[in-house]
């Protein structure tokens, strides 16, 4: 029997839609949440900077698949949630879920007004 969750995230539902949201973003601003994220959540866990840079260097897209791997500060981002506990990472979702939904109302605005 297949595994019903394919992701890390999508076991729980409130970060399953933040991620489904986020990726509905363009990638402009999906970059620009993912540096705000990598900030936040290495405050959080008082993660080395100099490592995080590292990471962007050496990271390379086609060692990964998901929708989220095409762009290293995104990758950085979400893969920053998964170190997170599920407090820290619930802290996370609500800090930028608002900042996401406004991104994606300036969107339907947009296209209404086209």
């Amino acid at each position: 029997m297949k595994n019903k969750f394919q992701r890390w995230y999508e076991k729980d539902e409130y970060l399953a839609a933040f991620m489904n949201l986020m990726q509905d973003l363009p990638i402009d601003i999906q970059c620009e949440i993912a540096v705000d994220m990598i900030i936040r959540a290495s405050s959080m866990i008082d993660r080395d900077y100099d490592k995080i840079i590292k990471e962007v260097a050496d990271y390379n897209p086609r060692d990964f698949k998901r929708w989220y791997d095409k762009n290293p500060n995104i990758h950085l981002a979400i893969e920053s949630l998964r170190d997170l506990d599920q407090e820290q990472r619930d802290i996370i979702v609500q800090e930028f879920c608002d900042k996401i939904l406004n991104s994606h109302y300036i969107k339907l605005d947009d296209i209404e007004g086209q």
